[in-house]
């Protein structure tokens, strides 16, 4: 099989690229290290001459509502226009749980206009939403705070394990559940300050993390559970107590 991966160098796409490699497939990396500008659309023509199918992994850590709208909306309907162009058989996408019952945060917001305009192409589209990763909690109070006080959001969160996420992609690419949107999570709920907490002690790093609470709809939609498992998704792979006991890889 041969399978273009968009955001092939990211945390998610460089791990979908290394085990379709290792089961035989053959993968085309899209990004500007292989002349592909997915937001434009430049050097995209022709890179998708071939592919069977089409995995979007991009991301942007932009956070203005307008900025993620753009890049998400574009790169989805660039890659949709090409894959019908070249005969691609389908088309999926790595999304997020919950995008919907959030839509005030400007990611989620872009997150939407991707998973939409994904679905209005021509090629046919399986979208996957998964909660947030195990190393989710860390990185973000690792970016707010002084010195060995860190900050992270008050509210629960039910974290997945990254290679579960890279092994239900690799079944969607295959044909599984095509045309679907489907949910993934990890099987613990813990709070986000608690899972940062544990994850800075299972590196060896001192750190006094403080719950913070943001105001609008959306931040209080988050602290009632909106970013947490519904009834109809999959629960797999490691909970937060295991990948913390392996030493908080990642």
């Amino acid at each position: 099989m041969r399978v273009a991966v968009a955001g092939g160098t990211g945390q998610v796409g460089a791990r979908v690229v290394s085990r379709l490699r290792e089961r035989g497939d053959d993968v085309v990396v899209l990004g500007r290290s292989a002349g592909v500008d997915l937001e434009s659309g430049a050097g995209l023509a022709g890179a998708l001459d071939g592919v069977d199918a089409v995995l979007d992994c991009t991301s942007t850590p932009a956070q203005s509502r307008v900025r993620c709208v753009h890049f998400f909306g574009a790169v989805a309907r660039h890659l949709q226009t090409e894959a019908a162009r070249a005969g691609v058989r389908r088309v999926v996408t790595l999304s997020i749980v919950g995008i919907d019952r959030m839509p005030g945060l400007g990611h989620y917001a872009g997150k939407l206009a991707q998973e939409e305009a994904t679905r209005a192409g021509d090629v046919p589209a399986t979208i996957l939403r998964a909660t947030q990763f195990h190393t989710f909690p860390l990185q973000l109070a690792s970016q707010l705070g002084v010195g060995p006080l860190r900050l992270c959001l008050r509210q629960p969160v039910q974290p997945v394990d990254v290679d579960t996420v890279v092994s239900h992609l690799v079944r969607l690419v295959d044909g599984a559940d095509e045309g679907r949107t489907v949910e993934l999570a990890g099987p613990q709920v813990v709070s986000m300050t608690t899972a940062a907490r544990r994850a800075y002690a299972a590196r060896g790093r001192r750190r006094v993390v403080v719950p913070l609470v943001l105001p609008g709809a959306s931040a209080r939609a988050a602290r009632r559970g909106a970013a947490l498992a519904g009834e109809d998704t999959e629960i797999d792979g490691r909970s937060l107590d295991e990948w913390v006991a392996a030493g908080a890889p990642g």
